[in-house]
């Protein structure tokens, strides 16, 4: 007699797969058609043994004399079915895929398991299988290849700072100029200065065009304090501002401010400076006292010349626009404009003379007498009328040549590089001296390859400059790095679960110590005016230390002791990467120069050989060494997955922290999809991937969910524990009620139009007769 076997399916340890386990039972011994009658409903099924089938067969034959002819071809189905087991009808095809994968998956092991039985390592099997669970995925990534040929014979475009050994002394300036120069250390004209100190000497107009870093400033400082110091009789309060000088950020007005005081030597000439930030009725003062050379920012100057009427424009014979390129870049053009056409109006309501016309003189009649007494510098003739122009940048563009049209006529062009007839203008000129190079990882390799790169940064006592996207980005990464990078856990060496260094567990602060002896400052727009001052002055004054900072940093500001530039993302122009790379190897010094790439992102070390920039490929390994010695592991894999644990656990523990991270994740992907059209096809979001970027920032959520979280659909909060909808869980504090609503006094909102206006007669209410 054959039998069919029995199998259960997975849903049997359900509670319906219980009760129709006794159900089954009860129908074998019985010998009911109940099994029939459960299986008809639809529930679950499963073959019998043909001899109980058989036993229902004559059972229920006997009791009904008119055959139940559904029955028994039910039964008969249930006995010619083949399968082991049925179905049930909520079971859909992922339950099949399901076991599937599992049965693949078990016979993959079984077969792992017979080869190391062969091999003998049986006993290894389990220990690796435990290993593979704890390998973090950091270094699951697949093998990207790096196809950028650093090995090109060119030559790149190199400017000489200082071409001869001329010196200030040699110049035809005040002695006690020069002896004021030879105590702050200089002593010998750079290229830039020898070609166009001269120059502005002669009052004419000058375009100038030099490298970062190579003594701009006092090109034209040195000129402006020499002119107003040979003023006979000197110059008073009362005489108004004589020079202007234009800067695009707060920073290097406040640097070009300091480096006037420096050389100014003579007590009767006041320098004060204006920028966004500081206190208006402070400035207004300062105006009105008098100021004769002034340095500003374009929003802040405009602003006082159209609000403040102390300030006078009818005596400035001297404009300066530093940085030329950086205030078209910020979007400074208008403003540039505002400012030069008032001060030609303050010029025209100067020369205005309503005497004199009523004399009938004609002003034509002195135009000869007076190009011939401004011939000279304006600066030295109180009564000249003329102004002179000079504007300087590091990059020459159309922008450039369009403002220089603008703001100065019959200028002379002036360039710092000898070889400037023959140079195209699209090629890029770079100190020598310094070392450029670039660095390919793995997206989420980006956080910890930073981290021990400033580590071997503070092995070498370097002042570091950290170039990021958006100030969000600033913002957390500082706190980051100074409350789990600066300090680490005590004997980190043997905090370990089997191979695994694990930090996270350490959370008290006096199992920790400080490890890095740097340290740390940001610098961004956003930052309120006296922080970034404090920053910024801090960061000068330090022997070492790292600035985390935006573009606000990358233009003008002179750190001469740093000597390290790290680009931790890309710029947005082939400029912007000229002036980060400007902040170290000024004046002659050495430098170094890193940026952060991708292997999506490789070609822009392409795009910059094309411009005459040579970069040279380096090894993260080289950093990850000096990791491993901070973190007591000799594995470098292992230490950074340790540090990119200890960073992921801190997000989760600081709900603050989080935020940020969120914040600064969501900032930079805005910022990654504003690159311009040239950039685009290197930097392309469409190309990256973003779940990747998400790990970079130490983040475990998915990118939708860090959407969400900024967004405010998910709060990182715990969820309340009463409910509030029941009254016994209200606060005892009392409600506040609403504000009274408040009356119309108003007589035309509550008359009518026919009305006569007046107020209405008080009539008197009859009384009743209670009668």
């Amino acid at each position: 007699m054959s039998t069919f076997n029995f199998t259960w399916n997975s849903e049997s340890k359900t509670p319906k797969g219980k009760a129709f386990a006794r159900k089954r039972k009860a129908a074998i011994s019985n010998g009911s058609n109940d099994l029939s009658q459960s299986n008809s409903s639809g529930e679950h099924s499963s073959t019998l043994p043909a001899k109980s089938i058989h036993r229902n067969n004559r059972q229920v034959s006997a009791d009904t004399n008119d055959s139940n002819t559904d029955d028994t071809n039910r039964i008969k189905t249930a006995n010619q079915t083949k399968t082991a087991s049925f179905v049930p009808k909520f079971q859909n095809k992922s339950f099949e895929e399901s076991t599937k994968l599992v049965k693949r998956k078990r016979k993959k092991d079984k077969t792992a398991a017979q080869t190391a039985i062969k091999e003998g390592n049986a006993t290894d099997v389990n220990q690796n299988q435990t290993q593979s669970t704890q390998t973090h995925s950091l270094f699951a990534v697949r093998h990207k290849d790096v196809y950028i040929n650093t090995n090109i014979k060119g030559k790149s475009i190199v400017e000489k700072v200082f071409s001869s050994g001329k010196k200030f002394s040699d110049l035809d300036i005040h002695k006690y100029l020069v002896s004021n120069l030879q105590k702050i250390n200089f002593i010998t004209l750079t290229n830039v200065q020898e070609k166009s100190i001269p120059v502005i000497m002669t009052g004419k107009n000058v375009l100038i065009r030099s490298q970062t870093g190579s003594g701009k400033t006092l090109a034209y400082a040195v000129p402006i304090m020499d002119a107003l110091q040979s003023i006979n009789p000197r110059l008073k309060r009362t005489d108004g501002v004589q020079a202007i000088i234009v800067v695009p950020t707060r920073e290097l007005a406040l640097q070009t401010h300091e480096l006037f005081v420096k050389i100014n030597t003579f007590q009767w000439i006041v320098v004060g400076h204006l920028c966004g930030g500081e206190n208006r009725n402070t400035e207004k003062t300062r105006l009105r006292k008098g100021v004769h050379v002034l340095i500003a920012t374009p929003g802040r100057l405009l602003d006082h010349i159209l609000h403040t009427s102390a300030f006078k424009l009818n005596n400035v014979r001297c404009l300066v626009l530093d940085e030329a390129d950086r205030l078209l870049d910020m979007g400074f053009k208008r403003d540039i404009i505002k400012l030069v056409e008032e001060l030609d109006q303050s010029k025209v309501n100067a020369e205005y003379d309503p005497l004199s016309l009523l004399k009938g003189k004609n002003k034509k009649d002195d135009v000869h007498q007076k190009t011939e007494s401004e011939e000279e510098f304006p600066l030295r003739n109180p009564s000249s009328k003329s102004r002179q122009t000079i504007l300087l940048s590091a990059t020459l563009n159309k922008g450039i040549a369009e403002l220089a049209d603008f703001t100065m006529k019959d200028h002379i062009y002036v360039d710092a590089l000898d070889e400037s007839a023959t140079v195209n203008p699209e090629h890029m000129v770079i100190p020598n001296t310094v070392k450029q190079k670039f660095i390919v990882t793995h997206v989420k390799h980006r956080l910890f390859t930073l981290s021990a790169l400033l580590i071997s940064m503070e092995k070498q006592s370097s002042k570091v400059f950290v170039f990021m996207a958006t100030s969000q980005m600033v913002d957390y990464h500082y706190e980051l790095f100074t409350k789990y990078l600066v300090k680490m856990p005590r004997n980190r060496g043997k905090l370990k679960s089997g191979d695994v260094v694990l930090l996270e567990d350490v959370q008290d602060s006096d199992d920790e110590e400080e490890v890095l002896d740097m340290e740390f400052f940001k610098l961004h727009g956003s930052m309120d005016q006296s922080k970034r001052k404090e920053v910024f002055k801090g960061f000068r004054n330090a022997k070492t230390g790292v600035l985390l900072c935006t573009d606000v940093a990358a233009r003008g500001i002179d750190v001469p002791s740093a000597d390290v530039i790290v680009q931790y993302t890309g710029p947005q122009s082939d400029e912007d990467y000229i002036h980060r790379v400007g902040r170290t190897g000024r004046a002659g010094k050495s430098g170094s120069a890193f940026i952060f790439l991708t292997h999506e992102e490789q070609d822009f070390v392409t795009r910059l050989q094309e411009h005459k920039v040579f970069l040279q490929q380096h090894d993260p390994e080289d950093f990850l060494n000096n990791l491993s010695i901070l973190m007591e592991e000799a594995d470098h894999q292992k230490a950074a997955t340790a540090l990119q644990r200890r960073y992921e656990e801190a997000l989760l523990n600081d709900k603050d922290l989080h935020k940020m991270a969120c914040l600064a994740y969501t900032s930079w992907t805005r910022f990654y999809n504003t690159y311009p059209s040239k950039l685009r096809s290197i930097f392309d979001f469409k190309n990256v991937n973003l779940g990747a970027y998400v790990a970079s920032f130490a983040l475990r959520e998915t990118p939708t969910e860090v959407a969400r979280i900024v967004r405010g659909q998910v709060a990182k909060t715990e969820p309340p524990r009463l409910n509030q909808k029941l009254a016994i869980h209200e606060d005892n504090q009392p409600k506040r009620r609403p504000p009274p609503k408040r009356k119309i006094k108003s007589v035309s909102l509550t008359t009518s139009e026919y009305s006569s206006g007046l107020a209405p007669s008080k009539r008197k209410k009859k009384k009743k007769n209670d009668d």
